[in-house]
């Protein structure tokens, strides 16, 4: 369901926004009303992104050694950027135990159902829903609770997404579409880092992006996406 929530998402954003940065977030209200309350240690559960390689004829298949470099540079860039921008101290999760684990996993899959509801709804740009952005009232209940003893954090940053990366039989066939006027999609990205309280919850912060230039394979392009998400995190630095 992830998987598919984030290729859905990509394609949306694809579709209204230029190929560059098209970031945006969502801040819970409680938050910004009280900034000394902002969480000060933070854990950083391992991210759940998935990455694809798109074939000439446009399809996707799971690549995993791309999906696993992937993850560690968003995971390290995450825990490393946020230090230096002064926002919390930021620390990855430790190993857990068989149980541990699949209450990790039930809360990561509610946490995607949340996350969607938060980008469509959540951030008050369509009117019809405008009360949402004050009416904040997304969770993920008490149950990520544990992880407070279990790693002394305040909150926990969850990190989910997908990356298509165009194979070069993909961008061949794009720049023979150029030639005779007709435009290919190339690979598409979406990613979304998310802040939760681990006493109740309750998402306190979500930034989104989605990009065609996007190669999470490259620890550069992360640090760029990753300091652009940052930047939304409310209060002074």
């Amino acid at each position: 369901m992830l998987r598919v929530w984030c290729a859905v998402i990509a394609i949306t954003l694809s579709s209204l926004t230029a190929p560059a940065i098209a970031a945006m977030s969502a801040v819970n209200p409680a938050l910004m009303q009280n900034l000394d309350a902002r969480p000060k240690n933070v854990v950083v559960l391992p991210p759940q992104v998935f990455v694809y390689e798109l074939s000439a004829g446009g399809v996707p298949t799971r690549m995993g050694e791309w999906e696993a470099l992937a993850r560690s540079n968003l995971g390290s860039a995450a825990i490393r950027l946020a230090g230096e921008a002064g926002l919390f101290t930021a620390r990855p999760a430790p190993d857990f135990g068989p149980e541990e684990q699949a209450l990790i996993d039930a809360h990561l899959g509610l946490y995607e159902r949340v996350a969607q509801s938060v980008f469509v709804y959540g951030r008050g740009e369509q009117s019809a829903w405008a009360h949402k952005k004050n009416e904040f009232d997304y969770t993920l209940g008490p149950g990520l609770a544990f992880l407070r003893e279990r790693t002394g954090a305040d909150s926990a940053l969850i990190v989910l997404g997908s990356d298509f990366i165009s194979s070069d039989g993909r961008k061949a066939l794009f720049f023979a579409g150029l030639a005779m006027g007709m435009i290919m999609p190339l690979g598409q990205s979406f990613l979304a880092l998310g802040v939760v309280d681990l006493r109740n919850g309750d998402v306190q912060w979500m930034g989104f992006d989605a990009s065609s230039r996007l190669d999470t394979r490259q620890p550069e392009h992360v640090e760029e996406l990753i300091r652009t998400l940052y930047q939304s995190w409310p209060g002074p630095r």
